[in-house]
């Protein structure tokens, strides 16, 4: 019997789909979780319906899992994470046991976004540009900055929108350092760097590029251009498609990002910003994108790049070939007003719009209140098309379907 083993996993559901690959191919998953209960808000997705051990263990403590390593004497064909707070352990874990992973020190120059801006800084490269920016370790540190507004605060290892605002003013920067200072765990219990950036909002239509490593080296996939919501930028929609690409020469300038980075391996999720002629440089993530965009970019090139990832885990390459030229969206539910959801009417009508390929809703009741960070999204609708004008149509007849029941606290 084969092993494979995975490290906690994401919330959107790339992970455990690549549980189900890696179950075809005839794998024994092995999951280990500090704890069940983050993953109360999947439904269908769940990693308890793929996974044949599960193990509960500190899964940041690297030398507590090489200990039940040893222990278990299970010979793992490969490891995998899709959240970022695993990616470091889990490349480490691969070092230990010997089996492809990533570079460690590329990892930390793209997972830590105060080093990635510095590394970039300092190389003076011009095919993507980065805002003005300031890395501070306490919120005292703001009354000696020159700081032009608007401005945006971001923690240096989070993600998901967690800590992230657009400030107007002075008072908007102090309250959420103020604010971000008390944060010390996130949602999934990892224990933040307690350092930030200030970074000059740049104002532009945001894009992504999906980028996977192949065995002639990094490839595009596809371009995704993103919508976010309110002060916190959360992410509130994605489409993908042939005609989003922004720059003739945005592969070539990925590549030479990644390259001078030394990332080989995975793949990744590269977010800028588009102003006039010029790209700005928002973050590399080492991984695959979340949000369900690595489904978006199969319905719309016919590329899995989740199978793709759990073949390299293992050390094989397939070819990578776009069998599809379609567009495919996304659009998270927001809730519209503070409450506590309690059910939700009109599934069956909306799943059967044309176009429509997928509803989720999270685990309900659910209690909304301001919208800070993905976690306070309800739920999700992905369609296809043969424009990205179609795809949004059918989201947004979809979601129209759907009829609340809210309780008003």
């Amino acid at each position: 019997m084969m092993h494979l083993l995975f490290v906690e996993t994401n919330t959107t559901g790339t992970g455990t789909k690549a549980m189900k690959i890696a179950k075809q191919l005839g794998y024994k998953i092995h999951f280990w979780t500090m704890d069940l209960e983050q993953y109360k808000s999947m439904t269908d997705d769940h990693p308890l319906n793929f996974a044949d051990r599960v193990v509960i263990i500190d899964t940041y403590d690297t030398e507590r899992m090489k200990e039940e390593m040893v222990r278990s004497e299970v010979n793992f064909s490969g490891i995998l994470a899709f959240d970022d707070y695993h990616l470091i352990p889990v490349a480490e874990l691969a070092s230990y046991l010997g089996v492809r992973g990533h570079d460690i020190e590329a990892l930390k120059r793209a997972r830590y976004k105060h080093i990635m801006r510095n590394y970039i800084k300092n190389k003076k490269i011009r095919y993507f540009l980065q805002p003005n920016f300031h890395i501070i370790h306490h919120p005292d540190e703001v009354i000696n900055l020159e700081i032009s507004f608007p401005c945006v605060i971001k923690p240096v290892d989070d993600s998901g929108s967690n800590g992230v605002t657009i400030c107007q003013n002075r008072c908007d920067l102090e309250l959420s350092l103020r604010e971000e200072w008390q944060r010390q765990r996130n949602e999934r219990g990892y224990v933040l760097e307690r350092k930030w950036l200030i970074e000059e909002w740049i104002e532009g239509q945001e894009f992504s590029a999906e980028m996977l490593y192949t065995i002639d080296g990094w490839k595009l996939i596809s371009v995704t251009k993103k919508e976010t919501y309110g002060s916190h930028a959360v992410e509130c929609g994605h489409v993908t498609g042939p005609k989003l690409n922004p720059f003739y020469d945005l592969e070539e300038r990925c590549k030479r990002l990644l390259n001078l980075l030394g990332l080989n391996y995975g793949a990744a999720h590269i977010e800028f910003f588009v102003r006039g002629n010029n790209l700005y440089l928002v973050e590399v993530n080492p991984r695959l994108a979340g949000d369900c965009i690595p489904e978006l970019v199969e319905l719309a090139t016919g590329v899995d790049m989740i199978r793709h990832v759990v073949l390299q885990s293992i050390g094989k390459y397939e070819e990578t070939v776009n069998t599809r030229r379609r567009y495919a969206a996304i659009k998270f539910i927001l809730p519209v007003e503070q409450g506590i959801y309690q059910t939700v009417r009109g599934m069956e009508e909306a799943q059967k719009v044309a176009g429509v390929k997928r509803i989720s809703i999270g685990k309900l009741p659910f209690k909304a209140n301001e919208i800070k960070s993905s976690y306070q999204r309800l739920g999700f609708v992905i369609a296809e098309g043969d424009s990205m004008e179609n795809a949004i149509a059918s989201i947004q007849e979809a979601m129209d379907l759907l009829e609340w029941g809210i309780v008003h606290e």
